[in-house]
């Protein structure tokens, strides 16, 4: 039980502190200043409330000069408030929230002190019963509205002060003191271990709460945030229906983290003679092509349980084993192949639309190789992207290359084509000396659907 209560007590010091990341901070800024301007709203309907209050409810003259009074001094408050909200002197404003705390506390307290020294002023009993005491929970119970849990343990600590105060008072005064409940609840006197110990746990009850209900929303806040942005990261790679059952089992913050080595299939796939094709082309139309072109494919690659790994200008780098497998490394060889196949058609059915459009086919090379490679974060920090490296993937970007040499729009390496052998047609063309690899490759061109 201690050991949760140091976590979440560290938890709430690091909400006040640089620790938090910036946009963060910047999100807990903007909430104080719109709880600032919520207090003064209902500053405004309070003071509004003791002016109706203070006129209607006494009957004598003094008491009605008095609540004018204390309403006029409120009234000087509140409009010093309204001026630094006017004038967006947020920095100005965040100081004068601790005088409000204080001043509130100040005026509830005055206005017991006038009450008391006016009708019983030889009884000090009748302010620490009166019903007015209450009030002086308001300034604690309204930093709520402000996230900040400095300003909720400062407004406790100023009521804690006051209500010592009053307990001291009442016995340098010599207040009736008593053992008899019934005349500490009904008569003049007071039991004051009672008094003292309720109005102590009072405090520290509504400060524990208020407390909590900040830090509680605020660890929701950034809990959905870090959820949103591992649902975004996600969404960069995989399918919808795949970033939704990872996160409904809530693998989402592991499937992305660390490095290891993975068995994959990597596929490339890249348009033919694009800066030819573009320089006919209009900016715009060139990126809505573009943009049209890499929905096909990625949903070519998402229908088969694979990554898209990234954009590279008209290319695109898919992964099929990572960060998760569809079961086996067969299995995965075989969804780059049929993701491949679904690109192919995809694209016929496109350039069949152009074409009645009076527009330029489109010609893509596929490229596809698997094996071993390093999977994981990479990149600086603040900057980590997840993705996969090494000699198989440089493989499957040459292989992609020998399309246009071998005038073919599907290749594949000796590997996949072992893998894939009863899903696919294809036909070896030969052994390809491959840049940056000593022995030649056999390369098999993919035929049919």
């Amino acid at each position: 039980m201690i050991a949760k209560i140091r976590r979440l007590w560290g938890e709430m010091r690091m909400m006040q502190t640089a620790r938090l990341e910036p946009a963060i901070r910047e999100a807990l800024t903007r909430e104080e200043e719109s709880g600032a301007k919520a207090l003064l709203y209902f500053r405004t309907a309070l003071f509004f409330v003791f002016v109706l209050a203070g006129v209607t409810a006494p009957s004598a003259l003094k008491d009605i000069l008095t609540n004018l009074a204390f309403s006029f001094a409120y009234a000087i408050i509140v409009t010093m408030q309204w001026y630094l909200q006017h004038q967006n002197l947020h920095r100005a404003m965040h100081r004068f929230n601790y005088f409000l705390v204080v001043a509130d506390h100040a005026l509830f307290a005055g206005l017991l002190l006038f009450y008391f020294s006016t009708y019983s002023p030889d009884n000090f009993n009748h302010a620490m019963k009166s019903p007015y005491v209450v009030l002086l929970l308001i300034p604690t119970l309204t930093t709520m509205v402000q996230f900040r849990h400095t300003l909720v343990f400062f407004s406790a600590a100023v009521l804690v002060f006051v209500v010592l105060c009053f307990f001291g008072y009442a016995l340098l005064s010599g207040a009736p003191a008593t053992t008899s409940w019934t005349h500490y609840i009904l008569g003049d006197a007071l039991i004051y271990p009672a008094w003292l110990g309720l109005w102590l746990l009072l405090p520290l009850i509504v400060t524990t709460l208020v407390a909590y209900a900040i830090f509680r929303s605020i660890r929701m806040v950034m809990a959905i945030g870090k959820i949103e942005g591992e649902r975004r990261q996600l969404s960069r790679y995989f399918s919808p229906s795949v970033v939704e059952e990872i996160t409904a089992n809530g693998d989402a913050g592991l499937s992305l983290a660390g490095s290891e080595r993975r068995e994959v299939a990597v596929l490339f796939a890249d348009i033919r003679s694009f800066t030819t094709l573009s320089e006919n082309m209009a900016p715009g139309e060139v990126a809505a092509m573009l943009s049209e072109l890499r929905q096909i494919q990625m949903q070519a690659v998402f229908e088969h349980n694979g990554m898209v790994d990234k954009f590279i200008g008209d290319a695109i780098m898919a992964v099929f084993g990572a960060p998760r497998s569809a079961g086996t490394f067969a299995q995965d060889v075989q969804n780059a192949c049929a993701s491949g196949l679904a690109m192919r058609a995809a694209l016929a059915r496109f350039n069949g639309k152009r074409e009645t459009e009076g527009k330029m086919p489109i010609r893509i090379g596929i490229g596809i190789h698997a094996g071993e490679v390093f999977a994981g974060n990479l990149g600086g920090e603040g900057l980590l992207e997840y993705t996969v490296i090494g000699d198989v993937v440089n493989t499957a970007s040459r292989i992609e290359h020998l399309c246009k040499k071998a005038q073919a729009d599907f290749l594949i390496s000796e590997t996949v084509a072992r893998l894939a052998a009863e899903n696919l047609q294809h036909t070896k063309i030969g052994l390809v000396k491959i840049r940056g690899r000593e022995q030649p490759l056999a390369i098999h061109k993919v035929q049919g659907n």
